[in-house]
């Protein structure tokens, strides 16, 4: 599986949240993982623009057990079979680059808020949190009521 790359653009914000003591993420790795999350759920990728292939790093380099799963799912997301599962070079790379792009949108999106804020790290912040939480649909509870319930 080739390394993971990342738009150059992205360097200094990418710096600012992960270091520091109001640091947003601890590592590179967990940026990059939420924000391919975060182009997901909006279902909007970005071609990388320029790399630098010295900073690119393997993907044994996120450090959570959902990481190949969450891989494969993007697999799902792009396409309506199940090729992205195949143990092949190029598949694998096809999956590489989904997260990529995935990644660079949401990066895109987080720059934006930080720029265009008066309280960058606050907004930040609760940016992180409201596309952190689950949306759940509530419940259909007709019926549960019933006069033909016995108890």
């Amino acid at each position: 599986m080739r390394r993971i790359q990342r738009e150059t653009a992205h360097e200094e914000f990418i710096k600012n949240i992960i270091s520091g003591d109001q640091a947003v993420f601890r590592e590179i790795w967990r940026v990059l993982l939420f924000a391919a999350a975060y182009g997901v759920k909006k279902e909007q990728r970005t071609p990388l623009g320029t790399v630098e292939s010295g900073k690119a790093f393997p993907e044994s380099y996120f450090n959570t057990p959902g990481w190949k799963g969450f891989l494969y799912l993007l697999g799902f997301c792009d396409g309506e079979n199940s090729d992205h599962l195949k143990n092949d070079e190029e598949q694998q790379n096809k999956l590489i680059t989904a997260f990529e792009e995935y990644a660079n949108y949401g990066l895109y999106e987080m720059t934006k808020i930080v720029t265009s804020s008066t309280d960058p790290l606050g907004d930040l912040v609760t940016f992180v949190i409201d596309n952190t939480q689950e949306e759940l649909e509530a419940p259909d509870l007709s019926g549960l009521t019933s006069d033909d319930d016995q108890l």
